[in-house]
């Protein structure tokens, strides 16, 4: 990774400068490419310690650098900040590196298992599920991508009080009486109602059928009744009253969450004799890490469960150990709220449902990768407002139209020369040429920084970045009219971006079309 090479070769030449610093800082993009590539702002770390200030302190470590041959990093100081520049020889000799190898990156190989979406299978998916869908589909294929072993699942709700509404709701259809109380009502119920398999497995089976539409799968469907009739939640009962974690109190049994971090404790069993769903929780969870191995469990909840989180780490604390108590080993990601557009009015009414949005309505009118696109782009914690018309719009204004667009381009100008592609560098590189191969070697950073924060988002803006330096390139830099040698440069640092952007589609899991 190019932050990393850098680290290696400033610590190097400090080192060789017999400059007893050390570089805690890391390595970023500078702020303003006038000033250089990357900057590093040790200089501002060390003014308390060395008594100076951070301009004079940067100049200082600059002046005892140049004095050490260095063939393809410059390090300049500008307002206290080490500035680095890459020169070209060393932009193009990774170009090439990252076009003739895959990449590889020392990821930890501690089985992961991320679940998401989850929805309760007694209705149609809502936008906000797909959000959570492609949000999960996104993160797997990027952990994957950098080399991580992950197993991701859809939990289903398929016990409990709402399972008895959905079906006295169906029977009460079929019946041709009132809906219950509490019953579920909507277009699809009369559907699933006349429906030949049992209602509940129907509407399963739909919920795969439309998230296979935008290409979300799991490794596994985990039935909550499975975990009721295992007698797991019991097991999750005897641990707790054998650590001394529970208690009676008013004729409920309750777990001393608060004893875990959590605000005050929680009832696991309740008056009536019946379990909570936060038991039920506890032994789905107790199962991954005990049952299955999973160490590293990764959770994309809707935005009314985040004050769940602090209770389910309490559980997994007390039953599994304090390395839950450390986001790594528990991670969930809360993601908020869609709101859909149409033309700068919002869109509320659905056609099957009569209220909420449907996931599938979305999908049929702009499309898989537009879909997967505008619900990955943000990042999860914001909330999402998208435009339904911008979304089919095929012009540059439309993101996902922008990317494909450039790797069509792409494929088209490579399709039309017949020249090899020349990696003997032989000319001065312009300003767009410089920039285009910048660009495609920040990817390796990006992509791993992105699994590390574990925000898919981060690919769809570098695709757009990339994308536009290469839209940028093609305007000044003609490859089909440019002479054999600068043709031959240019071949590589078109194959390049088109490598780098399939890597950023392979990732967002939408498609790359030679053609448009």
């Amino acid at each position: 990774m190019i932050k990393r090479d850098i680290q290696k070769k400033l610590d190097e030449a400090l080192r060789i400068a017999k400059q007893n610093y050390s570089i805690q800082s890391g390595i970023e993009i500078a702020s303003n490419p006038a000033f250089g590539d990357y900057a590093t702002n040790l200089a501002f770390l060390l003014a308390k310690e060395l008594k100076s200030s951070p301009k004079n302190i940067a100049e200082k470590i600059c002046e005892e650098l140049s004095k050490i041959p260095q063939i393809d990093v410059s390090f300049k100081a500008i307002n206290g900040f080490i500035n680095i520049s890459l020169s070209q020889d060393f932009l193009w000799e990774k170009a090439c590196h990252l076009l003739n190898n895959p990449l590889r990156f020392n990821a930890s190989q501690e089985p992961i298992l991320l679940e998401y979406v989850s929805a309760n299978p007694t209705g149609p998916l809502h936008i906000g599920h797909g959000r959570w869908a492609v949000l999960g589909s996104a993160l797997a294929n990027l952990l994957r991508f950098v080399g991580m072993k992950v197993n991701t699942e859809f939990y289903i709700n398929d016990s409990g009080n709402q399972i008895r509404l959905f079906y006295e709701t169906i029977q009460a259809i079929q019946d041709k009486r009132p809906i219950p109380e509490g019953g579920y009502h909507g277009q699809y119920m009369t559907e699933l109602a006349q429906a030949a398999l049992d209602p509940l497995e129907s509407n399963i089976l739909q919920q795969k059928k439309i998230l296979g539409q935008i290409d979300v799968s799991f490794d596994l469907w985990y039935s909550e009744k499975s975990l009721h009739e295992s007698g797991k939640a019991q097991v999750i009962l005897d641990l707790l009253k054998e650590k001394n974690a529970s208690y009676t109190e008013e004729g409920a049994l309750w777990f001393k969450s608060s004893d875990y971090g959590d605000e005050k404790d929680r009832v696991l069993i309740k008056a009536d004799g019946h379990m909570t769903y936060f038991l039920v929780d506890l032994a789905y969870h107790y199962d991954k890490v005990v049952s299955r191995g999973y160490t590293r469990l990764i959770n994309i909840w809707g935005a009314d469960h985040h004050g769940y989180v602090p209770r389910v780490r309490a559980g997994l604390i007390a039953l599994c150990g304090v390395i839950y108590k450390e986001p790594h080993h528990f991670k969930v990601m809360i993601g908020q709220l869609v709101n859909l557009l149409r033309n700068g009015e919002p869109v509320r009414m659905s056609k099957r449902t009569g209220d909420m949005i449907t996931l599938e309505e979305v999908i049929e009118d702009i499309g898989k990768d537009a879909t997967r696109y505008f619900l990955i782009e943000k990042n999860p914690d914001s909330h999402i407002e998208f435009d339904l018309e911008l979304a089919k719009k095929n012009t540059m204004e439309n993101p996902v139209y922008y990317i494909q667009y450039a790797y069509a381009r792409m494929c088209s100008i490579l399709s039309k020369v017949t020249a090899p592609a020349s990696e003997s560098l032989s000319m001065e590189l312009c300003p767009e040429e410089r920039a285009l191969l910048l660009a495609n070697i920040r990817f390796e950073d990006e992509v791993w920084e992105a699994a590390e924060l574990l925000s898919p988002y981060r690919v769809a803006h570098y695709a757009v970045s990339l994308a536009r330096t290469f839209h940028s390139f093609y305007e000044k830099c003609s490859l089909i009219q440019a002479p054999p040698d600068v043709q031959g440069n240019r071949i590589v640092m078109l194959k390049l971006t088109q490598k780098t952007l399939g890597h950023c589609f392979d990732i967002l899991g939408i498609s790359a079309p030679t053609k448009m």
